[in-house]
């Protein structure tokens, strides 16, 4: 087992499953566009559509699911970027800095 550091495991876990939670509420929720979703989280159709077939991001997705307070935050954020129309990576790093680190620390990870 080698040693992660929690960046790390934060770029190759939490942030692609939290890409792939925001990329099926659009598309099936809001019913925007793969192009409209990709376009307002700063990524590629096909990222999306990746993400949407469970290539990305599915990991830790079930686990971050499950959590009722992190859920609320990916509403209330993704309220946010179709109100202000503004790319979620902006999102996305407040995100991590104010409750991802928290869960992280919740799992022991940290």
């Amino acid at each position: 087992m080698s040693l992660q550091l929690p960046c790390e495991f934060s770029v190759r876990e939490i942030l692609p499953a939290v890409r792939s939670i925001v990329a099926q509420k659009l598309i099936k929720e809001r019913n925007l566009s793969e192009y409209k979703a990709a376009n307002l989280m700063g990524l590629t159709p096909a990222a999306v559509s990746n993400y949407l077939k469970s290539r990305r991001g599915s990991n830790l997705r079930s686990l971050l699911e499950k959590d009722e307070k992190f859920m609320d935050l990916v509403n209330e954020v993704m309220e946010r970027i179709l109100k202000l129309k503004i790319l979620i990576f902006l999102y996305i790093i407040v995100f991590y800095v104010l409750k991802v680190k928290k869960f992280l620390q919740s799992m022991g990870t940290l």
